[in-house]
């Protein structure tokens, strides 16, 4: 393949983010997309396997095309687009610097063979699904989608099929979360944490000793290793989201945590804030590291650069691992509000939200952000949530929600306490959930007046789905003999066939 062909392709269109990051190793032929490995199958060549990876990713955010960033272990690094039909255009820079070898050569390896790329075909309702993706010569590996076409026996909003795209038995208690890699997580029927394709099902990554409560599992960086992690009781489990060489089980190690430390997975890092101001930060060896913060002053998150931010009544601090206060800067509290933040939670790597106990027995509670000091919203709330209560949070739509509390820190940020509205999963700005406590719902977000919106339930005891993401529900429910975790994706449902039509009486 001529990486300087011509063709009718528009590269200068595509646009600017998102951008994926490709981390490759030639030696060890190995490679990882936004921190995920990639896993060739058995006889497929490991640059198409990367590249069919980039492709899922594409499918998934509904684009025609994207541009990665491709890196390498000895620093190297060039730009390509990637097209949903898994062509590859080099868009790399030729550099200036005379002296500076040209890299031409070297990105052919993505390049070659790219124009054989078969594009993942998903079929429709009813039909046997499998997806394959080989270069000229190479043998095919099929995954059939495993519980097609399977009635769904919850009823889901309307512009989802009642008829699952794919299915899988999962462990009695399991519920069901999506990773920023767009991974569907749940537990498997004996208890192993899955990592699955949100388009077929297909397993990609196993962990033992699943918890119970995937709310707060978060794809992060321990170290410098990609990693999953997630509290758990009295504990904090972290899994090495690189998949061994021999496709094993990847055990989960485990790091004691006493009841009154305070741990915060979201964040560039996760911090356990313990007592008498001192912060376990990651440490190589699935460790922590203790670091002594300013006193009287709240742990907020770590940085990538193994830096905390610490906050106190009005000034953000960032300390170094070595406990010297590297900058400080102020910020403004709610009104009400005194002395350091009684709670705080991460909403991303940039974002916290703080809260005041009052004399008046409210919350004052703000949005900050951390890194310039900036207050997005603020607002008193008569019932504030538990600081052990974690929040159901969608980053790419900037939105969170607790049991008495939703918020937006995108384009218009709001603090908007919840009245009989339980929510179940956040799309964008769109909260599911239990209108009463008993009629499932939609509300919008973005608005302090908005109310909610029911759908037509098959049964009063239907739920709300469990995960609405990337344009899919996700269902995890209870069968005769199993419990099962469906997919729906939209459809145009059949005539006479609504849930008005089959609501029990």
């Amino acid at each position: 393949m001529d990486d300087n062909a011509k063709t009718d392709f528009d590269v200068e269109a595509v646009p600017a983010f998102p951008v994926l990051t490709l981390s490759w190793d030639e030696d060890t032929e190995r490679t990882e997309l936004n921190g995920v490995p990639v896993e060739a199958t058995p006889g497929e060549d490991y640059r198409q396997a990367a590249i069919a990876a980039v492709v899922r990713e594409i499918q998934r955010l509904d684009l025609q095309a994207v541009r990665v960033r491709v890196l390498s272990p000895t620093d190297e690094a060039w730009d390509m687009v990637v097209t949903a039909t898994g062509t590859v255009h080099d868009t790399t820079v030729p550099e200036p610097t005379a002296e500076k070898p040209q890299r031409g050569p070297r990105r052919r390896w993505l390049l070659i063979g790219a124009s054989t790329l078969g594009v993942l075909a998903l079929g429709g309702l009813g039909t046997a699904v499998a997806v394959s993706v080989a270069g000229a010569g190479e043998s095919v590996q099929e995954w059939a989608v495993p519980g097609v076409d399977q009635q769904i026996p919850v009823a889901l909003p309307e512009r989802f099929s009642p008829r699952s795209a794919w299915s899988v038995p999962v462990a009695e208690d399991s519920d069901v979360a999506v990773l920023d890699t767009g991974h569907i997580l749940s537990a498997d029927p004996d208890g192993t944490l899955t990592a699955r394709i949100p388009e077929t099902g297909k397993p990609v990554w196993r962990g033992t000793n699943a918890p119970a409560d995937l709310t707060g599992a978060v794809h992060t960086d321990w170290a410098g290793t990609p990693s999953l992690v997630a509290k758990a009781g009295n504990e904090l489990r972290l899994w090495d989201l690189r998949t061994p060489e021999d496709g094993s089980t990847v055990p989960a190690k485990t790091i004691p945590v006493e009841q009154a430390w305070r741990v915060e997975t979201r964040g560039a890092r996760p911090l356990v804030a313990k007592q008498h101001w001192i912060v376990g930060i990651p440490a190589t060896g699935n460790d922590l590291t203790d670091v002594v913060i300013p006193a009287g002053t709240r742990a907020l998150t770590v940085t990538g650069d193994n830096q905390i931010i610490t906050a106190s009544e009005s000034s953000l601090y960032t300390v170094n691992a070595d406990g010297t206060v590297a900058g400080q800067k102020p910020y403004a509290p709610p009104p009400g509000a005194t002395g350091s933040p009684d709670t705080s939670w991460m909403l991303d790597a940039e974002h916290a939200l703080l809260g005041w106990d009052t004399e008046a027995s409210s919350t004052a509670m703000a949005i900050i952000q951390v890194q310039e000091g900036s207050t997005l919203a603020t607002a008193e709330v008569p019932h504030a949530p538990d600081q052990r209560q974690q929040p159901l949070v969608d980053p790419e739509g900037r939105t969170a929600a607790f049991g008495t509390l939703a918020l937006t820190w995108g384009e218009q940020s709001l603090l908007r306490p919840l009245h009989r509205f339980e929510t179940s999963t956040l799309d964008a700005t769109t909260a599911y959930g239990l209108a009463g406590r008993t009629d499932p719902a939609s509300l919008d977000l973005r608005s302090m007046d908005t109310s909610p919106v029911p759908w037509e339930a098959y049964t009063d005891e239907d739920p709300a789905p469990d995960l609405v993401d990337a344009d899919a529900a996700y269902v995890v429910t209870d069968t005769l003999e199993d419990t099962v975790l469906y997919r729906s994706e939209p459809a145009q449902m059949p005539a006479g066939d609504s849930p008005a039509d089959s609501k029990e009486k």
